[in-house]
């Protein structure tokens, strides 16, 4: 939680710094902020409760009246949870990076994936898209993210190299589900949503880092916590990003997607409104397991 929360801050602070320079669009940036940080924040929130048991669960004002620390956790519960909301709902700002993260794509070879356009076109726009690919693709293979670069942060440069090879694998990881899906992958919210997290992951994680080895060479006493928070956020991220990338590869979002669509159309109304806790066929399921159990545990024991 306390890693996190360095990482929550840095991202704040590298977003707000850069609004400050007021020479660039940070419209990206902001949003990744915005989503991440609500995201998390509630996370922590919601642990925070869960460490203080039914105290967290009381009102402030009832664990005073009992001589309790007045510890407010109930009343942040409350409270925090519209950030994730207002101001731009997780989802809305999913969709909305998503779109940033394939404009570039969508500008070069929109029309060659767009199904309304004649195949007269698309094959003119053909030879201007194959030599953009040609040029950009490898760049998304090619680069040096490993030892000695970076060695000016010192203990945390392994991660700014992870950060390196990762942001070119996902923009590959990008390409590729624009070339496999096609136009359907703007109705592949799941993929691309996927995409997007491993992307604000690896922009936290680069605020975090940035931070600490900042702190770290001003030689106040503060550097040295800062850097042992930082690795430790980057550590469980990294974790987490590569769980992210193998679930864009091997998930199962069109047989839950078949049973949501089902569900909305009643058919599992029964199972779920009414239970099948008298059914017959239940109970004498129920007592066959029971059966078997106690078949097993005799078995067992001779």
């Amino acid at each position: 939680m306390a890693a996190t929360t360095f990482a929550m801050e840095a991202l704040s602070d590298l977003a707000s710094s850069m609004a400050d320079l007021g020479d660039r669009d940070i419209r990206l940036e902001a949003a990744v902020a915005k989503m991440w940080n609500s995201e998390e924040g509630w996370k922590i929130v919601d642990r925070t409760l869960q460490i203080r048991g039914g105290r967290g669960y009381e009102t402030a004002e009832s664990l005073e009246a009992r001589g309790e620390p007045p510890i407010p956790v109930e009343r942040m519960l409350r409270d925090f949870r519209i950030n994730l909301i207002f101001e731009g709902s997780s989802e809305i700002l999913r969709l909305f990076i998503a779109r940033e993260a394939l404009d570039r794509h969508l500008a070069v070879a929109g029309d060659l994936v767009d199904p309304k356009v004649p195949l007269k076109q698309k094959l003119a726009k053909l030879p201007k898209v194959g030599a953009f690919y040609a040029l950009w693709y490898p760049t998304r293979w090619l680069g040096w993210g490993r030892w000695p670069r970076y060695a000016q942060f010192g203990e945390l440069a392994r991660h700014v190299r992870w950060l390196e090879r990762t942001t070119r694998r996902l923009s590959r990881a990008i390409f590729h589900l624009m070339v496999g899906k096609g136009a359907s992958l703007e109705k592949r919210q799941a993929l691309l949503f996927r995409c997007v997290d491993i992307g604000a992951d690896l922009f936290t994680v680069t605020a975090a880092v940035t931070r600490a080895a900042a702190l770290q060479r001003t030689g106040l006493p503060e550097g040295t916590g800062a850097v042992e928070l930082a690795d430790i956020f980057a550590r469980q991220t990294r974790r987490r990003v590569e769980d992210r990338f193998r679930a864009i590869r091997s998930n199962d979002d069109r047989v839950r997607y078949g049973a949501a669509r089902r569900l909305l159309d009643g058919e599992f109304s029964e199972l779920l409104e009414t239970g099948l806790a008298d059914s017959p066929a239940l109970r004498e399921l129920q007592d066959e397991t029971i059966r078997l159990h106690r078949d097993d545990s005799r078995i067992a024991a001779e």
